[in-house]
């Protein structure tokens, strides 16, 4: 992509920040992460996805815009929402060459089609939850640098003197209580296991007590007090479901094979009339 330049025009809208807590992506690095989302995407013949929408969006407030456009991108930015407005200040850069964003725009336009009527907000925490990812994605891609230029990276080493090196890094962000952790795929390999052991455990045990309380009297101190362990064994063993299906689906992403002769996919340089009248 492009990268950024301030151009010349009035600023009308203070380009969006990440919070301050944790390393924050700087535009070049997000220019990185948005070719690695549109290169993903080409080579399945899809769409950006959300993530890469958002990086984008980001990249575009960070420019000299329009109020109403600027302000569009910034509620997309925190919200995932996508007005009327916004898809408006898309279509025209997208479709004029005077705008030097014009790839960003039209990329993102083709998502913010794609994604239909449901216009509204991606979740309660979209902005958190992706502040998150772009901070895991960060660490991740410094860590490439530092490996790539072989400078040694702050890990240990296994016990074996000829085995993989450890890679086990984390970061806990106290404003929205979540952690990020970055572990090199055999130590993660380990840590599912792990993880996918004790929830064995933890549903075995739900069984059991499950099955113990049946026997006590209904409504009796015994029969509540197993009931409230059966839940909140429950509750950890789906905390620990999660983690494990969420690994699962990464790993199922990068192993999926692309179609050997899947075309390139291009946002169209003119999107179709009949998509502007359904507005």
């Amino acid at each position: 992509m492009g990268k950024t330049d301030n151009g010349i025009g009035p600023v009308s809208q203070p380009a969006y920040r990440l919070p301050e807590r944790g390393p924050r992506p700087d535009l070049p690095l997000y220019e990185r992460l948005i070719d690695n989302g549109i290169a993903a995407a080409d080579s399945q013949g899809t769409i950006v996805d959300h993530i890469t929408a958002r990086r984008l969006a980001i990249w575009l407030a960070a420019r000299p815009q329009e109020q109403d456009f600027a302000r569009g991108l910034v509620r997309f930015v925190q919200t995932g929402a996508v007005s009327h407005e916004l898809k408006t200040q898309l279509r025209r850069h997208a479709r004029s060459g005077t705008f030097p964003d014009q790839a960003e725009a039209a990329r993102l336009l083709t998502y913010c089609i794609n994604r239909g009527t449901e216009l509204g907000p991606i979740g309660e925490n979209f902005a958190a939850a992706c502040d998150q990812l772009d901070r895991a994605d960060a660490m991740l891609a410094r860590l490439h640098d530092r490996a790539r230029h072989g400078r040694a990276v702050p890990e240990q080493a296994w016990p074996e003197t000829d085995g993989a090196r450890i890679t086990a890094l984390a970061r806990r962000d106290p404003e929205t209580q979540t952690v990020i952790l970055v572990l090199d795929a055999a130590t993660a390999d380990t840590a599912m296991f792990a993880i996918a052991a004790h929830a064995d455990e933890r549903e075995a045990h739900v069984r059991e007590v499950e099955r113990f309380g049946q026997d006590l009297p209904a409504g009796s101190y015994g029969r509540r007090n197993r009931q409230a362990i059966a839940a909140r064994e429950a509750r950890v063993a789906s905390r620990l479901r999660a983690v494990e299906h969420a690994y699962r689906m990464a790993n199922e992403r990068d192993a999926a094979p692309s179609p050997p002769d899947a075309p390139a996919f291009h946002p169209p340089e003119h999107v179709p009339d009949r998509e502007i009248e359904l507005e």
